[in-house]
């Protein structure tokens, strides 16, 4: 059977193929050291991604089995606790995992890793930057970073530590807290678990009253599972849309009533390494009001990816993870380069404190005052050392004041 011709301008594979064959021809037989077959490989699968987004790249068999590792449940690491993507000027943080030794060691989003142990970061492929950041449990790493145009080396003791997806417990009296770390395959359920532990805890007084979702410094994770966290708290309605090559819809994942939690109000923490499927749940519970979003502008990536085994690289299959389409908030929002806005911009740090505050004179202090007939009591106001939580907690406190007024007013 003959094939039918190639029109011009269409993708020809054989003869790209011929280009790279020659290549690789010149190189066995040319180059000056001797290269393995499978470096060669890993190297020229490298170099097809690194033409495309950040977002996608191939991987060897220990860079594919990390992967699955990761996003399997809570996971065991032993390094220093970074989450790293490769663009254009260089190697940038994403997020520093939260209670690692990078996050102990000031790591922040953004910053731009410019040398590696005094050797420059920039020229290096991904597999030998991260070869040369972990390391064993005990060792130490200095990487000098480059923050809003301030250089910068930190001194990161490498550890074994454990990431768990998800922790939540109470902040008060019936108002819950959940951090979601990552979106590993066990996210939903433990989310499902932590809300089942405070819905009995809250039980002699009354149930919960608010529910606070921390999704900060999340790098995002399997895209069901942020659905599915999402759909914890929707009835009904779009959770997400996303759309592929040539505008072609890929997927539309929506709401079901079963199993929702309502009859409460939420705030969704937020800050700037919220990223992809966390963006995906805050941007859901935004779109359908119901949460308020509370801290600083998101990550800002609005494309999906998806991961597929590559055999015959020996024992263990290689990976390549490719981005394949776009998503969309409910109401049509693309978040790409631009994040989830919060509905309250709160900053990480509290403002300074009015010095003069505290020296105040109050009733209480005035010599001869009198005395409270109800009894003295030390005035104590107690406040998280997290500002932003703290706010957030507020916020759902005061919403039990307001939905009192408006009882009355109806």
């Amino acid at each position: 059977m003959a094939a039918r011709p190639l029109s011009a301008g269409r993708f020809d594979p054989y003869h790209k193929l011929a280009i790279f064959t020659k290549v690789l021809s010149y190189i066995e037989n040319n180059y000056v050291e001797d290269i393995s077959e499978s470096e060669l490989m890993y190297g020229a699968a490298r170099g097809l991604t690194e033409v495309l987004d950040p977002h996608s790249r191939f991987m060897d068999p220990d860079e594919y089995e990390k992967l699955k590792q990761e996003t399997e449940g809570n996971a065991e690491i032993i390094g220093i606790g970074i989450d790293l993507e490769k663009r254009k000027r260089g190697f940038v943080v994403v997020s520093p995992i939260e209670g690692s030794p990078a996050w102990r060691a000031g790591i922040e989003s953004g910053d731009l890793i410019e040398r590696i142990d005094g050797v420059e970061a920039a020229p290096l492929d991904w597999n030998d930057a991260i070869a040369r950041i972990q390391g064993p449990a005990g060792s130490e790493v200095v990487l000098s970073i480059l923050r809003r145009g301030r250089s910068l080396t930190i001194h990161i003791k490498r550890e074994k530590f454990e990431v768990r997806a998800v922790e939540w417990r109470l902040l008060a009296e019936g108002y819950g807290y959940i951090k979601l770390r990552v979106f590993s395959s066990i996210a939903d359920a433990k989310v499902l678990e932590g809300l089942e532990d405070l819905q009995k805890q809250t039980q002699k007084s009354g149930g919960i009253k608010g529910i606070i979702l921390d999704v900060r410094h999340n790098p995002g994770g399997l895209l069901d599972q942020g659905v599915k966290v999402a759909d914890r708290f929707l009835a009904d309605g779009l959770i997400v849309r996303t759309v592929g090559k040539a505008g072609k819809e890929m997927d539309r994942q929506m709401a079901h009533s079963r199993g929702t939690w309502l009859g409460f109000p939420m705030v969704v923490l937020v800050d700037g390494a919220t990223a992809s499927a966390a963006e995906i749940l805050a941007g859901a519970l935004q779109d359908h009001e119901r949460a308020v979003v509370l801290g600083s502008p998101t990550f800002g990536k609005g494309s999906v990816q998806t991961v597929m085994t590559i055999d015959g690289c020996g024992a263990k299959p290689c990976g390549l993870k490719l981005t394949v389409s776009r998503y969309y908030t409910p109401s049509g929002r693309s978040i790409q380069g631009q994040g989830i806005m919060p509905n309250i911009i709160v900053d990480a740090a509290a403002p300074p404190s009015d010095s003069g505050e505290g020296e105040m004179m109050r009733e209480r202090n005035i010599d001869r005052h009198l005395r409270n007939e109800q009894g003295e009591k030390p005035v104590e106001v107690k406040r998280l050392s997290d500002y932003q939580l703290q706010v957030a907690l507020d916020y759902l406190k005061s919403w039990a004041v307001f939905s009192k007024q408006s009882v009355k007013k109806g």
